[in-house]
């Protein structure tokens, strides 16, 4: 399964009207990472006037959810996630805060508003296609080191540790479809003297996507 999310982080910030709007968008892949990100907008701008926010986060199941936060009803947090979901994104949360700056926008100005505000920190963010991966931790010599490294780097497996104690013990996420062959080519350098684990992993991105 794949699916496109956010690369990355980012925050946006535009003033209409004598207000702020600033866009955060985070990549999230559950409702409890989404909450998280939430609440870390909001203590950093517990000064704001309203912290709206829209997230859809799973994989397999998914949970939508959008908040006015005090803004009148269908204009703040369901145009964020309108823009989420024309954009076909999955795993993502967008917290828009605003500071009042006195001059009332009407609700087409804050549908409007809102919804830019949000394009904006997507694409600051920038889009990629994640894809699972496992997590594979080889433990092997140090002289044998160099050869599985090399065979890493070749499956684009991406390291996530690497520890030096009386054997190297190395961490990475691979492609599912690349993992026994790549277990394989590890016992053979090893002569099977390695020692692989396989466990439960994480969706990465596998190709950022540029607008042409």
């Amino acid at each position: 399964m794949e699916f496109i999310a956010p690369l990355s982080r980012a925050k946006a910030e535009l003033i209409i009207k004598k207000s702020r709007f600033i866009g955060h968008v985070f990549p999230a892949f559950s409702e409890e990472e989404a909450v998280k990100h939430i609440e870390s907008v909001k203590q950093e701008h517990l000064d704001a006037t309203h912290n709206v926010y829209a997230y859809s986060v799973g994989v397999g199941s998914f949970a939508e959810k959008a908040s006015d936060d005090g803004e009148p009803r269908g204009t703040a947090g369901y145009p964020v996630l309108e823009v989420i979901k024309k954009r076909n994104l999955q795993n993502v949360v967008c917290v828009v805060t605003r500071y009042f700056g006195g001059i009332k926008l009407g609700a087409g100005g804050l549908v409007r508003a809102y919804s830019n505000a949000a394009s904006s920190a997507l694409d600051k963010a920038g889009l990629a296609i994640y894809r699972y991966h496992d997590l594979v931790t080889a433990t092997v010599d140090y002289d044998r080191f160099g050869r599985v490294q090399r065979e890493i780097e070749i499956a684009k497996a991406v390291i996530h540790d690497i520890a030096f104690t009386e054997k190297v013990s190395v961490q990475f996420f691979v492609l599912p479809e690349l993992t026994q062959a790549l277990k394989s080519l590890i016992e053979d350098i090893t002569a099977g003297l390695g020692v692989i684990s396989v466990s439960q992993g994480k969706y990465l991105p596998v190709r950022e996507l540029r607008d042409n």
